[in-house]
């Protein structure tokens, strides 16, 4: 699958890129900085410009970057177009995301970003209207994802069908698939068969397991059934 036909250029003269660029005019220049960014601002620096956002979401290793945004007045607090520093664990994107990610250095920062089938991925996990709206975004610019390719992703990534934790708000993958495909692709999707079973069979094949009920197991993956 050639994803890099339609990952886009990185232009930083956007509203997205130039706020990236005053953190990054900033921050001390005895250090190196490397800096993810998620969410829709990577949409809009490589794919289209005119797609909006209230903030730039970012994650990084270094530890005390949000300190820094609030220091120089790019937090929520002190703007309207801020820079919001999260956690990478709230990027819940494929395993892959890493590998296929554009990155370009500024003085002592790199900056990457992932493809935007990861973005769309992750956009997944709530799928509020604005991230239906980069869905279309992306398909109306770029003519992908097409369904063969998202659902070979979704693949790739099916442990984010897992249930949530207890302890944390539910995002139900398999759910905001069923709202997503009839209104971007224009019917409806059992995730289940589609999706996870043949992941999990895929899988399984790759381990040299035996033939199993595959619809029992995956029952099981899913919480729904002990089991046996």
């Amino acid at each position: 699958m050639d994803l890099e036909s339609w990952a886009g250029s990185i232009e930083l003269d956007t509203p997205a890129g130039r706020l990236l660029k005053k953190l990054i005019a900033a921050l001390p220049k005895e250090r190196e900085f490397e800096i993810t960014v998620f969410g829709s601002a990577p949409i809009q620096i490589c794919v289209d410009s005119a797609l909006t956002s209230a903030d730039v979401d970012v994650f990084s290793d270094s530890e005390d970057l949000r300190e820094f945004v609030d220091r120089f007045g790019l937090g929520q607090d002190r703007s309207e177009f801020y820079i919001q520093v999260s956690s990478q664990l709230n990027f819940r994107a494929s395993p892959l995301w890493r590998a296929r990610a554009k990155s370009v250095r500024i003085d002592n920062c790199i900056l990457h970003f992932p493809h935007p089938v990861d973005i769309l991925i992750a956009k997944l996990n709530r799928l509020y209207e604005k991230d239906l709206e980069a869905f279309r975004v992306v398909l109306r610019k770029t003519g992908h994802p097409t369904e063969a390719e998202l659902i070979h992703e979704l693949q790739m990534a099916v442990d984010l069908f897992r249930p949530s934790f207890e302890e944390e708000q539910g995002h139900d993958m398999a759910n905001n698939c069923r709202r997503l495909w009839p209104l971007i692709y224009g019917r409806e999707i059992d995730p289940r068969t589609e999706i996870i079973a043949p992941a999990l069979k895929k899988r399984r094949e790759g381990y040299g397991e035996p033939t199993r009920d595959y619809k029992q197991e995956l029952r099981v993956e899913l919480g729904d059934a002990p089991p046996r």
